[in-house]
C-alpha cells in the first residue's frame, strides 16, 4: 500500500500510495537536475520551493512554483530541477 522510493542517489525521494484510490506520491527534491520516464501520465503539483520542468515534447524549461502543476505524459522523457530543496505531491492517472 505503501512504498519509500530513491532516485538518483536518494537525492529524489518519495512515499507512494498505491490502494483503491487513485495513486499518489508525495516527495523531495535535493538540489540538481534529475531525469526520468513516464510509465503514465504524472500530474505534479509544487508544495514547496520551486520546480523547473523539461519534457522532450517541448524541449523548453519551465519554472514552476508552490501551488503550480505541470503534467508528464505516459511515453516521454522528461527532466527536474531544483535551485534549492523542493517539495511536490504527484498524482498518477
Amino acid at each position: 500500500m505503501f512504498k519509500i522510493r530513491k532516485y538518483h542517489e536518494k537525492k529524489v525521494m518519495s512515499l507512494t500510495y498505491d490502494g483503491d484510490k487513485k495513486p499518489f506520491s508525495v516527495g523531495i527534491l535535493a538540489i540538481g537536475e534529475f531525469s526520468f520516464g513516464a510509465l503514465i501520465d504524472e500530474t505534479y503539483r509544487v508544495t514547496s520551493g520551486e520546480i523547473s520542468f523539461w519534457t522532450d515534447e517541448s524541449n523548453t524549461w519551465k519554472v514552476f512554483k508552490e501551488g503550480e502543476e505541470f503534467t508528464a505524459h505516459k511515453g516521454h522523457d522528461y527532466k527536474l530541477k531544483a535551485e534549492q530543496v523542493s517539495s511536490y505531491i504527484c498524482f498518477y492517472d
